[in-house]
């Protein structure tokens, strides 16, 4: 019996649609003093990144 790895959890860029794995290498992080660490997308610096449910 081979198990089936659940499907990739992927997050998207709102600003210019850059799409990866969530917590990938990909994703740049910066820190920002109220909220901590946030993810960056790589493409356009935007932090406006949403996890799709």
């Amino acid at each position: 019996m081979s198990a089936e790895q659940p499907p990739t959890q992927r997050a998207q860029c709102i600003e210019c649609g850059f799409e990866a794995p969530v917590g990938d290498d990909e994703w740049d992080a910066v820190d920002h003093p109220p909220l901590g660490t946030v993810t960056r997308c790589p493409e356009c610096g935007s932090t406006d990144v949403h996890t799709p449910r």
